[in-house]
């Protein structure tokens, strides 16, 4: 009689990403979430009526998750899945989102162009052991967005 020896293939690494998206207020129902990877979208959907998504991002990519609705300046968030992850780690803590959608009227008269760069950044920290947002480039675009904020109060009273 022989015996079958079978080796345990592990699972694929996934980062689970989830959150809630608003309008700095209230939830945002039926927000779409589109994620790409270069420039293919690999997955799309509405969140919820709490504003609640869900989603699941595979190891070894770029992607780019971005945040629309009628009426809000889209807000994108880069997601570097490419570093090397420790072999011992056998799975990822989940990301939690928090996402504040700006109303486009707000920004009337300013120029958007500079917020079509990725509000946040987020990759593997070694230190930390997870997926971590990038804190000094999330904090530069809040001032370049406050800047558009400022211009566009500007060109309201000119």
């Amino acid at each position: 009689m022989a015996a079958t020896l079978s080796a345990q293939v592990p699972e694929p690494l996934v980062l689970e990403v989830s959150g809630r998206i608003s309008d700095g207020d209230k939830k945002l129902p039926g927000c779409e979430v589109v994620v790409y990877d270069g420039n293919d979208i690999v997955g799309t959907q509405l969140t919820d009526k709490g504003g609640r998504f869900s989603l699941g991002l595979g190891m070894g990519k770029e992607f780019a998750i971005v945040f629309q609705k009628e009426g809000f300046l889209p807000k994108r968030v880069l997601v570097d899945t490419r570093a090397k992850i420790p072999a011992e780690i056998m799975e990822l803590a989940p990301l939690d989102m928090e996402m504040s959608m700006l109303p486009a009227s707000k920004y009337d008269g300013a120029n958007t162009d500079m917020l079509d760069f990725p509000f946040a950044l987020v990759k593997w920290s070694r230190q930390q052991g997870a997926f971590v947002q990038d804190q000094q480039y999330t904090a530069d675009m809040m001032r370049t967005n406050g800047a558009a904020l400022l211009q566009a109060g500007r060109s309201v009273k000119d």
